[in-house]
């Protein structure tokens, strides 16, 4: 399978704070411990990724690996309904910065720990975004579209089939595992499906309007209704 060494150049601030559930600018935590917690993540993070490219039958919702897995769900399927392959994809930002925010809490350090967390998280994204265009731009050389990355647990994809992709691209390679619930370790990890067509696929909506967890702190706008 492809491994993907993703290249962290410089963790996104703006997001940092925005998954620590604090404004951009004007925040009560220190500048200082902000600017301490970004270079730590970068010190701590280990990004890496994994993919690999299956035929897909949009008729059936199959994809071809090893062994064959049938998508779930309605939305995911519509999503893929011009589909005639699928990247499968998964990204880490590795365990040791997990940890880190970990101890940090357990020593009462609630700040620090909070911080490291969102990092730890706005690297993920990142990295999911590299690995993204780097799929997006193979295609292209192809002559083929791509669809915008879902994930487990959008819609009514369930979260359940998790282990099922993480499987097919044998994620454990680059240290990702799936527990008995569904969730990935290390939890700051991401599993997604990118379709490619041969023809134009409608363009990318804003994340947050596809969601329907509308209690979601890290909502970016109001929902808005989509006809189905």
């Amino acid at each position: 399978m492809p491994v993907f060494h993703g290249t962290l150049f410089q963790i996104n601030r703006s997001e940092m704070m925005r998954y620590a559930g604090l404004p951009p600018k004007g925040s009560d935590f220190p500048e200082a411990l902000i600017r301490e917690s970004i270079e730590e993540a970068s010190a701590l993070a280990s990004p890496r990724g994994i993919w690999q490219l299956l035929p897909y039958d949009a008729q059936t919702g199959t994809l071809f690996g090893d062994p064959p897995l049938c998508l779930e769900g309605r939305q995911i399927r519509k999503h893929l309904s011009h589909s005639v392959s699928a990247a499968v994809l998964a990204v880490t930002a590795g365990p040791d910065i997990e940890q880190a925010s970990t101890d940090y809490f357990h020593s009462g350090l609630y700040a620090k720990g909070l911080l490291l967390d969102a990092a730890a998280t706005a690297i993920t994204e990142h990295l999911a975004d590299q690995l993204d265009r780097y799929i997006q731009a193979s295609a292209r050389r192809t002559g083929r579209h791509t669809a915008w990355r879902y994930s487990p647990g959008y819609g009514d994809w369930p979260v359940t089939q998790q282990q099922a992709l993480c499987r097919l691209i044998h994620a454990e390679e680059i240290g990702i595992s799936v527990t008995d619930h569904s969730m990935l370790l290390p939890r700051k990890s991401v599993t997604a499906i990118i379709g490619l067509s041969p023809c134009s696929e409608a363009p990318k909506p804003q994340q947050c309007t596809q969601c329907h967890l509308i209690s979601c702190p890290f909502r970016i706008r109001p929902a808005r209704h989509f006809s189905r």
